[in-house]
């Protein structure tokens, strides 16, 4: 009677999909190019919508979105197979886990899901929101990875770029202590202020030679030419030890500062590459990173079925009738040897 006359019609509405990744940048998988076999990182996401469609997240998802809760608790629904308006969402749950169910094909990763309802319409739309739901949780799971990476390639950048700021705070503090902008300029105008001196100690020594032999050492005009060539002599010694040589306590001639120079040089050259590295990465992080990097290609999109397909009346009325004939049929035989023993 049930069967035959009181169960409501369930449509079956199906979809096939694969997940897919649309970007390199998750990886490569060699064995799945040989073998045909879907990579490890698609099989995962694949369990992750699997399980998601028969979890309580997709459940309250399908409520927050369609009320799915009402579609399955209509009055016109028959009240064995109706879902009860006050079940709690562990009993939904169980509920939802007889109207939907999932497969996987282990050589081709396509997930076939059919969803279960009282009528065509509601069937179609039931699933297509269950493709939407699983495709918004993998793209959120897979945004949250990225948006880690982008985080981390962000904080690396921000080392990066401080370092290579305090680099440069340092190359300035030693040439504002020094007074020397570059070594190469500074090394060319004390070389060529020393071969200058020289030049002019040569000529007053070629002078102070012509005029001894006419005039006497003890002249005014030799004692003023022996003095500036004794000062050209000190100007030389102090532009020798600015290039390099000995100073006083606590001088630094050129090759000191050459020295230091040249290890802040190689570390603004080493934080210069490191940070074109980092804004490198970081750069094209980004750009992944605003990709669909996963998404469901629904080749099979939700079908709107024409027929009922549950339940299957003649099928139940069959086992049911059979069922209950062996029953009868053990309980005539029961009763007839309680009989023959009781007589």
């Amino acid at each position: 009677m049930y069967f035959g006359l009181i169960a409501s019609d369930q449509y079956q509405s199906e979809a096939r999909f694969t997940v897919r990744a649309s970007t390199p940048a998750l990886g490569k998988d060699q064995l799945g190019k040989v073998t045909g076999i879907p990579s490890a990182k698609i099989v995962q996401d694949t369990q992750i919508v699997t399980n998601y469609v028969v979890s309580r997240a997709m459940l309250e998802a399908l409520d927050a979105q369609l009320n799915v809760r009402a579609l399955y608790s209509k009055p016109e629904i028959d009240q064995i197979a109706r879902l009860p308006v006050d079940v709690t969402y562990e009993e939904f749950l169980d509920y939802w886990k007889r109207m939907v169910t999932t497969t996987v094909s282990a050589s081709s990763g396509i997930v076939t899901v059919k969803v279960k309802a009282f009528s065509g319409e509601d069937a179609q739309t039931i699933l297509r929101a269950v493709i939407g739901a699983s495709e918004r949780v993998i793209n959120d799971l897979n945004s949250r990875i990225w948006r880690d990476v982008v985080a981390t390639a962000q904080s690396s950048l921000d080392r990066a770029s401080e370092n290579l700021q305090s680099v440069r705070e340092r190359i300035a503090t030693e040439q504002n202590s020094s007074g020397v902008f570059t070594v190469e300029g500074t090394s060319e105008i004390l070389s060529h202020l020393l071969t200058t001196v020289q030049g002019e100690k040569l000529t007053l020594e070629e002078a102070y030679s012509s005029k001894l032999e006419s005039m006497s050492q003890n002249s005014p005009q030799m004692k003023v030419l022996a003095r500036e060539i004794a000062s050209k002599e000190n100007q030389i010694e102090d532009l020798k030890r600015q290039l390099a040589g000995q100073g006083g306590a606590g001088t630094r001639n050129l090759a000191d500062v050459s020295v230091e120079f040249t290890k802040l040089q190689l570390e603004r050259q080493l934080a210069e590459q490191q940070f074109a590295s980092s804004m490198r990465t970081f750069e094209q992080v980004q750009f992944v990173s605003r990709q669909q990097l996963m998404y469901l290609d629904a080749f099979l999109a939700p079908s709107l079925p024409d027929d009922a397909q549950y339940p299957k009346r003649l099928f139940w009325i069959v086992c049911v009738f059979g069922i209950s004939l062996v029953a009868w049929a053990g309980s005539i035989g029961l009763i007839s040897i309680a009989r023959t023993k009781l007589s």
